[in-house]
């Protein structure tokens, strides 16, 4: 009798404790749902508790900011800054933040034509913005500006490689007006003002040099060059060039599309090139049978980057023209740009790529068959020379 008792006074008191906590919880809910709160489902709250242990840090030093920087903050300079940090982390100089202006500006610049000054910059490993190439006949190329430049200041003001894309719309501006340009030569400090002017980048010519040998620059890698460059090269074969010289020296590269189309058309069947994700996959770009008749030679030197990388090495593996100059620059990954809701967007190293024959080229570039150096000293073009001498030996 005595435990009966008890089990129902332990009963009593279990049943009180979960109605107090039933009415306990029901006046909350009462009083949350007054309040606007939304109820989660487990995972979601779970994926919410993930964001505020990832994003707390930075939520907190946005308010540390706020409230106890001597001057007062723009709330979207600090939003941008954080963006800008992201891709710094990957240190990787290919890899940025771009505001709308910037993402703007990239795009005039991929179709050849805007105002500036005509020089292709790049981020160095040590965070300087190197020259790359200049465009021929433009400001930056008449000035003497040439690749291995360390550009430092734009109307004097500093920019560094993780600034590449703020430093190049610095350069651009209205034609007719004037943008001072501070870059570091071989550890002295150099200074030029330059009038900026409209830049049309023809980015194929072609002319005759003497005995029937053709001579085809390609400057950059742009939406029409691969048609252009087809229209070229068959322009010099009906003026009965015997050969053609190729020259990709200071080509800081460009669409990658237009270089394999390029390769296509010069080289028999087989492999361009083939770039590999992050998972190891492999997309493979093959030419076709079809190639040009007449002979050619490849000219590339430090200032020969990217796509043009891509053109010399399925050139060379694929046992088409020699390669003449000196070692190309070793670019060897490839960007995707991306445009954001609100119109920002982001550039991103997504893919590196190969050789035809597996060899990296990021970082090391790309062997001539032919090795000769320009010498500055002299007036003549030694590596034009040599491939001139080549050519004839052919014939």
């Amino acid at each position: 009798m005595l435990a009966l008792r008890k089990k129902k006074f332990y009963g009593m008191i279990i049943g009180s404790v979960v109605l107090g906590m039933a009415i306990a919880l029901g006046l909350g809910a009462l009083l949350f749902w007054n309040q606007d709160t939304v109820i989660l489902s487990k995972n979601k709250y779970e994926t919410m508790s993930q964001y505020i242990e990832k994003y707390e840090k930075a939520e907190r030093l946005y308010q540390l900011i706020q409230k106890n920087y001597y001057l007062p903050v723009e709330g979207e300079d600090l939003m941008e800054g954080i963006y800008r940090g992201l891709f710094q982390g990957l240190k990787d100089p290919y890899s940025e933040y771009l505001t709308a202006e910037e993402y703007e500006e990239l795009m005039i610049s991929t179709l050849g034509e805007f105002e500036g000054i005509g020089v292709t910059i790049t981020a160095d490993e040590n965070g300087n913005i190197l020259v790359v190439s200049t465009i021929e006949g433009t400001p930056a190329n008449l000035a003497g500006l040439k690749t291995g430049d360390i550009i430092t200041m734009v109307d004097g003001s500093p920019y560094k490689g993780s600034e590449l894309s703020k430093a190049a719309q610095a350069m651009r501006g209205e034609k007719g007006t004037t943008v001072t340009i501070t870059y570091w030569r071989n550890g002295v400090m150099e200074e030029v003002t330059l009038t900026r002017a409209t830049i049309i980048d023809r980015s194929v010519y072609s002319k005759m040099l003497d005995n029937n040998i053709g001579y085809l620059r390609i400057t950059q890698f742009e939406k029409n060059t691969a048609k252009d460059f087809e229209h070229e090269f068959q322009h010099l074969e009906q003026q009965g060039a015997r050969g053609i010289v190729i020259d990709i020296r200071n080509n800081g590269g460009g669409i990658l599309d237009s270089g394999i189309d390029i390769a296509d058309q010069l080289l028999g069947q087989g492999t361009i090139t083939y770039l590999e994700d992050q998972g190891g996959k492999r997309t493979y770009y093959n030419s076709q049978a079809s190639m040009v008749a007449t002979p050619y030679v490849l000219l590339i030197n430090e200032g020969t980057a990217s796509t043009s990388e891509i053109l010399a090495a399925a050139v060379r593996d694929n046992g088409g023209g020699k390669l003449i100059g000196t070692k190309s620059f070793g670019k060897g990954v490839v960007q995707s740009v991306e445009k954001l809701q609100d119109g920002a967007a982001m550039k991103l190293t997504v893919l590196q790529y190969y050789s035809p024959k597996g060899d990296v080229i990021h970082g090391n570039g790309v062997h001539p068959d032919v090795q000769v150096l320009d010498l500055e000293e002299t007036p003549e073009d030694e590596v034009l020379e040599k491939a001139i001498q080549i050519l004839n030996s052919k014939s």
